[in-house]
């Protein structure tokens, strides 16, 4: 047999070898095959922080709604909703974030609880105390 005899036979044999070799439909380079979950080593992006919504009204200078001490992790989203039958100015102590409430109208002020610890939420006008977010 000759040289390119043997090339050819030895190609055939790799080919049929190598044909055997994992069992399955090929795919693309840096692809998964379907059904497959993330890549290997590597842990699925998490889902973001479920945002903690706080509402409040005041109606007669009276507070109701989600008043007293509100709790929630350190790191969460927050959106503190205002209803008010007065115009008035929404202060989140500690935070130093203000957001103007019209008369009869809602106010919200949204940020991260970053912050560790209880900070007091009002109606700054009315000094009218809102509720305490514990933040831990």
């Amino acid at each position: 047999m000759g040289r390119v005899g043997i090339a050819i036979a030895t190609g055939a044999m790799l080919i049929g070898v190598l044909g055997g070799c994992g069992g399955g439909a090929a795919t693309a380079p840096g692809s998964s095959p379907a059904g497959a979950s993330a890549a290997p080593g590597r842990a699925p992006a998490p889902a973001p922080p479920t945002v903690h919504t706080i509402s409040v009204k005041v109606r007669g200078g009276k507070a109701s709604g989600d008043t007293g001490r509100v709790t929630v992790p350190l790191g969460t989203p927050v959106v503190i909703s205002v209803s008010s039958d007065v115009a008035d100015e929404i202060h989140v102590h500690g935070y130093d974030r203000m957001v103007k409430v019209p008369t009869g109208s809602t106010g919200s002020v949204a940020f991260t609880a970053n912050k560790p610890g209880t900070f007091d939420v009002e109606l700054e006008n009315a000094k009218l105390a809102l509720l305490q977010l514990q933040v831990g």
